[in-house]
C-alpha cells in the first residue's frame, strides 16, 4: 500500500543572541543556532526534519501532533501561511511532508 503524505506548517524564530542566532520551532519544540541567520535557518530546518523523522519512526506521530493541535493539510494552502511577527524577531516557516495515514 502506498503512503499518502500531507504538510504540516511549522513556524520557526530566529533571535540573535551575543554572536549568535538562536532558531526555535514553537510547534515542535525544537531549536538550533548559527553564525548567520541564513545558518540558523537551515540548521532548524534539519533539526526539524530529524525530530519528524524520529517521532515517525517510533510511531509516536500522531500522539505528538494531535496533544501539539498540529494539523496535517492534504491540500496546500495556496495563500501560505498567517504568522505575525514580533517587532524585534525574525520568522520563517517550514512546510514538512509526512505521511497521512500516521494519524
Amino acid at each position: 500500500m502506498t503512503a499518502i503524505y500531507g504538510t504540516v506548517t511549522l513556524t520557526g524564530v530566529i533571535e540573535q543572541e551575543d554572536n549568535q542566532f538562536v532558531a526555535y520551532c514553537r510547534e515542535l519544540g525544537t531549536s538550533s543556532c548559527g553564525d548567520t541567520v541564513q545558518e540558523a535557518v537551515h540548521n532548524l530546518d534539519e533539526a526539524i526534519e530529524v525530530h519528524l523523522s524520529g517521532l515517525i519512526e517510533t510511531g509516536e506521530l500522531e500522539r505528538f501532533l494531535r496533544e501539539r493541535n498540529i494539523r496535517i493539510e492534504v491540500q496546500p494552502n495556496s495563500d501560505g501561511p498567517l504568522v505575525r511577527v514580533p517587532p524585534d524577531k525574525i520568522v520563517t516557516t517550514y512546510q514538512k511532508s509526512v505521511p497521512v495515514d500516521a494519524v
